[in-house]
């Protein structure tokens, strides 16, 4: 059995058994670009087109779109928008890395089933402060600046405004995401190495199993039985 104590967040993370291993043994974060994350397919718990944007605007906020081709110029109006506009200025390109994550434990503990996309295995990070203090120092010895929080989620059929890497459509929300950023990010994935892992990581556990094997007591901590 093992006792997670609750601090100010409680992360997993989910994943197939030889990706789980090696982010436990050797610590390593594969963290892909936001770019990937927009142009991938067949992977509906991955796959996010608003990935990378820096703004979203619904056809009912937009007033006219004006393009102009050599010597032609189009007017589109809200009614020939077939959804919301993606707007990119260049500055939303980041690495990531995300795990989901307990917050509320007036919420209990649930894992929603869609999650068991990600893979068929999970482990649990003992000391979430520790943890996050050893990802902050891996980015830094790279000179790379890490972002850490919460995923906000909000309605991708109404929303219009700012998006960046901490907001996300609702209908992610059943992931309950809390993501690492490398901002500013690049193309390629970056790996990050923490080193050895199980000294603050519960071992590896099917993931099937989480809502059976996990449970959140009154003193706000998970509990896993073996």
């Amino acid at each position: 059995m093992s006792i997670v104590n609750r601090d100010w967040q409680m992360l997993l993370k989910f994943g197939q058994r030889q990706h789980i291993e090696s982010f436990r043994n050797d610590g390593l974060l594969h963290m892909n670009s936001s770019d990937y994350f927009s142009t991938i397919e067949n992977d509906h718990v991955r796959a996010d087109r608003f990935e990378g944007t820096d703004q979203i605007q619904q056809p009912h906020d937009i007033l006219h779109i004006r393009i102009e081709t050599g010597d032609k110029v189009f007017l589109l109006k809200p009614q020939d928008l077939a959804g919301p506009v993606l707007v990119n200025f260049g500055r939303s390109r980041y690495n990531i890395f995300c795990m989901f994550s307990i917050g509320n434990p007036a919420d209990g503990f649930f894992v929603d089933e869609r999650n068991f996309a990600f893979g068929d295995s999970f482990t649990i990070v003992l000391n979430t402060q520790a943890f996050v203090d050893r990802v902050c120092a891996a980015a830094a010895a790279l000179g790379l600046d890490c972002e850490y929080r919460q995923i906000e989620y909000y309605d991708g059929a109404t929303h219009s405004g700012e998006t960046g890497p901490f907001l996300k459509p609702s209908n992610f929300a059943y992931q309950q995401e809390f993501r690492f950023a490398l901002i500013p990010g690049v193309k390629t994935p970056v790996r990050l190495i923490l080193g050895d892992l199980t000294d603050i990581t519960t071992p590896i556990y099917a993931l099937s199993d989480i809502n059976a094997l996990v449970t959140l007591n009154s003193e706000n901590s998970l509990k896993v039985d073996l």
